[in-house]
């Protein structure tokens, strides 16, 4: 061997290197986790447009007070983020509960969670709805969780 290092060493540094790419590929990062009530993709409610470019990197668009971003979009309210809104499945809870996930699935996520029809979907909330607290919606259609909204209501 020219290096010096046998056949089995050789296959098992292989291995090692597999299984840590491997883990890289696999594990979702921190910031795709939805904190319902809080925010998602590392971007919370009442940051700054210039703290949500600082987490998110340029937007691909803007306009109507939102920013677009790959995976979310962000509507602003007096300088401030109040609606963090994701249509992307990489986005999802620490249980798992994210788009394409069904209303059996929320349900068992969050039992406190309040569902009924709204405009030809259905929509499951958390929180109160009350104006001026934050409210967490699933937006569904045909079973399926299609959006996923964080937000501030307004007060």
């Amino acid at each position: 061997m020219p290096d010096g290092a046998s056949a089995d060493t050789r296959h098992m540094r292989r291995f090692a290197v597999a299984l840590v790419l491997l883990a890289l590929i696999v594990a979702a990062p921190a910031s795709a986790i939805i904190r319902p009530q809080k925010g998602m993709s590392g971007v919370t409610l009442g940051m700054t447009k210039a703290q949500v470019r600082a987490q998110l990197g340029s937007p691909i668009g803007s306009g109507g007070g939102r920013l677009y971003f790959a995976l979310v979009w962000v509507g602003f309210r007096s300088g401030r983020a109040v609606e963090i809104t994701t249509t992307h499945s990489r986005e999802h809870t620490g249980t798992g509960v994210g788009v394409d996930s069904s209303e059996a699935a929320v349900h068992r996520a969050f039992p406190s969670v309040a569902c009924a029809a709204s405009g030809g979907f259905r929509r499951c909330r958390l929180g109160s709805g009350q104006p001026g607290t934050r409210a967490t919606d699933f937006l569904l259609g045909h079973g399926k969780v299609l959006q996923i909204t964080i937000q501030l209501l307004p007060g």
